[in-house]
């Protein structure tokens, strides 16, 4: 195989020998890919070339959707996307993986997640992170290291960061830097909202809005709210801060919140729209407690309809909500 490798490396495979090349990686198991992908790093230099194909693979690679629900080191994902899709390219893919050098050391290592997905990776670090949808999360090796861990974050994200107090973790996303040595948090900081939040499980973290400098430091049971345009930071004390991530388990969760509010979270979520058709219930100020369903918009009606008396039809993305009678 290490005659395919460096034959491939300039170019004078033939048809028959890469053939044999994608038969051999595809049979390797993931120690021996693993072993096989460090052993071609340590013997090989990325040309100029290379860095164009780099380039390529990190744009096919962000685009890919990982499967849900799994815990999956993220450079491990990246590797095995590269061996399945862009074989033989597997050893520029090592480069990109493995190296910091020259052509690389600005590279990040990116997950992201479309509509209705979810995704749980693992940084190096061993801390583990679940993605929500349409979330984005990435970070470069020079900036996460023994002595530092930065990433920078956009959507939201369940986080259980690996204890380190030698190496302190930081996140930054829109308007705000969250630093934290050992904790269990929630953080939805989307770049197109006004607000941005925080609610914290377990440890402890500092919320520092970038825009005023203003920081908090949150105990357990507490939630911090950013105001965008403000820069302001308020705290909240919150026995359902778990609520926050009930995302994970497919759940809404809502306490004494403006049934507003909620349809427009439905309408977020299931990418829907929906016309109220009745008079009976002030849905501006009535207050909804309940759990919804973030898989089956189905399960969704049949509550409201239940809850508020309505018939509720869903038709080409709209959702109408008519009297019963």
């Amino acid at each position: 195989m290490d005659k395919l490798q460096q034959k491939y490396r300039n170019d004078n495979l033939t048809p028959d020998e890469l053939r044999r090349l994608r038969e051999e990686v595809n049979s390797m198991s993931d120690d021996r890919l693993e072993d096989s992908l460090r052993e071609a790093w340590e013997s090989a230099e990325a040309s100029s070339s290379d860095a164009h194909r780099l380039d390529e693979l990190k744009m096919r690679i962000d685009q890919r959707l990982f499967p849900s629900h799994r815990v999956v080191p993220l450079y491990w994902k990246v590797l095995r996307i590269a061996a399945a899709v862009l074989l033989p390219l597997f050893m520029i893919a090592t480069v990109y993986l493995y190296q910091e050098n020259t052509v690389l050391s600005q590279k990040d290592f990116v997950a992201t997640t479309g509509k209705g997905e979810q995704v749980t990776i693992s940084l190096p670090d061993g801390t583990q992170v679940t993605l929500n949808a349409e979330s984005r999360l990435s970070y470069n090796l020079s900036n996460f290291n023994s002595d530092e861990r930065r990433v920078a974050f956009d959507g939201e994200g369940y986080f259980r960061v690996a204890k380190n107090p030698s190496s302190p973790f930081s996140i930054t996303a829109k308007g705000l830097k969250v630093s934290v040595l050992g904790t269990t948090f929630n953080l939805r900081a989307r770049s197109a909202d006004a607000t941005a939040e925080l609610s914290l499980e377990e440890g402890s973290v500092r919320f520092q809005s970038l825009k005023t400098g203003q920081g908090v430091i949150l105990s357990p049971n507490q939630k911090a709210i950013l105001d965008q345009i403000h820069g302001t930071v308020t705290v909240e004390e919150s026995s359902y801060t778990t609520d926050a991530s009930a995302w994970r388990r497919g759940e809404l969760v809502f306490r004494n919140v403006p049934f507003a509010e909620v349809l427009e979270e439905i309408e977020e979520i299931y990418h829907v729209s929906i016309a109220i058709e009745t008079e009976e219930i002030d849905y501006q100020g009535d207050l909804f407690t309940g759990v919804l369903s973030r898989t089956n918009i189905n399960e969704v009606l049949e509550v409201i309809e239940h809850s508020y008396h309505l018939k509720a039809t869903l038709k080409d993305g709209t959702i109408r909500l008519v009297d019963l009678h």
